[in-house]
């Protein structure tokens, strides 16, 4: 099924590669994806960005002429594709939804399909399910189901060419890069690899057929959502993990028990928090819904130098932009440009939202004692 939110499409020109080549040129990509899955189908989850796209995107979206169609309801329940003259170009059409005035995604003979205005077949009737959002800027995640317990999946562009063909694939939406009008996706080829014990290997594919990222990695995370910075990844491989650019350059190295997450997207160059976790802990997600498996932590800046250490979890605090860390015993705060507040010289402290309280001397005294809140 389509799901029938807003989606908008960029119009852009393509050529065509070939499956598997690397890369020739650096980009600076503008990370367009919220670490929260959407989906469109339970075969499909994606990172999305809607709601966070940058001004130039929706001003390109405006200068697009009104639809050269018109998508008319019959009294059967079908649809048809009339011209602006109320010539019938299309019809025996279910579930059809008009795409950023250009294009018609709908479903034909229960076969999925995208035509544009005239009339012109983009991408071609024979799919189960065709996937689209609102950061997807390029190109159509399409499916077909091979078996009751098995769908493949691909990639298109707007003109039918294959970005990644249908195959035993997890695809995922990674980011749009407002820059260079281009997608990338998270790709793991979900062969049965069970013969040889081999896990299935996740890469960073573009748009164009180029692998930004060859499939290596266990599993790839996008960190810093929605920037407009370039894309920073959490990657796993043999039970360690590190943090990796878009480029495969390596910040923080491979490390077991180790676990990475954006600290503030809000800064220019970004700050990681990277936390050491207990000995054999399997916990993923926030640091903030793990932290009784953090033993320590830092403030990693995106050159891979530590900013920042701390005995404990560092927590940030309930209604403030605040956070808590601990050296050789001691409480201190930093804000949220890891920058030291107060250094550390409390035994403790207690956060009930909005009254934070700091042990000094024994004593419990309110936070604003010390700083002003805003």
């Amino acid at each position: 099924m389509i799901n029938k939110t807003n989606r908008f499409y960029i119009k852009r020109d393509f050529t065509k590669r070939d499956i598997g080549k690397t890369a020739t040129s650096p980009a600076s990509f503008a990370l367009l994806a919220v670490l929260s899955l959407g989906t469109i189908s339970s075969a499909y989850a994606t990172i999305s960005c809607a709601g966070y796209l940058p001004n130039s995107y929706f001003e390109r979206i405006d200068d697009n002429r009104e639809f050269a169609g018109k998508l008319i309801e019959l009294a059967d329940g079908t649809q048809q594709l009339e011209d602006l003259n109320g010539k019938v170009i299309l019809d025996g059409l279910n579930d059809g939804y008009i795409l950023m005035n250009k294009y018609l995604l709908t479903q034909q003979n229960d076969k999925y399909g995208v035509v544009n205005a005239a009339g012109k077949i983009i991408v071609p009737f024979k799919y189960d399910d065709i996937q689209t959002e609102p950061d997807i800027g390029t190109s159509f995640i399409v499916s077909v189901k091979s078996s009751e317990s098995n769908t493949k999946k691909g990639i298109l562009n707007r003109h039918g060419e294959w970005i990644y063909p249908l195959a035993d694939a997890h695809i995922e939406h990674a980011h749009y890069d407002a820059d260079y009008d281009q997608d990338y996706f998270l790709v793991t080829d979900n062969t049965d690899n069970s013969a040889s014990n081999r896990k299935s290997l996740t890469g960073l594919l573009d748009d164009r057929g180029y692998w930004a990222i060859h499939p290596q990695y266990v599993v790839i995370k996008p960190l810093n959502a929605c920037t407009g910075q370039p894309l920073y990844l959490q990657v796993s491989l043999q039970n360690q993990t590190a943090l990796i650019d878009q480029n495969n350059d390596v910040i923080i190295p491979f490390s077991a028990n180790q676990h990475i997450e954006s600290f503030n997207n809000n800064v220019s160059p970004l700050l990681f928090l990277r936390s050491t976790l207990v000995a054999g802990s399997t916990a993923s997600g926030m640091s903030e819904d793990i932290q009784e498996d953090i033993v320590s932590a830092q403030i990693i800046d995106s050159n891979g130098k530590r900013l920042l250490s701390s005995d404990a979890p560092i927590r940030k605090l309930l209604y403030h932009q605040l956070y808590t860390f601990k050296q050789a015993g001691k409480v201190g705060l930093i804000n949220d440009q890891g920058d030291v507040v107060l250094k550390p010289q409390f035994e403790s402290y207690r956060d009930d939202a909005d009254k934070i309280c700091l042990q000094k001397n024994g004593k419990m005294v309110p936070l604003e004692t010390f700083i002003k809140l805003d």
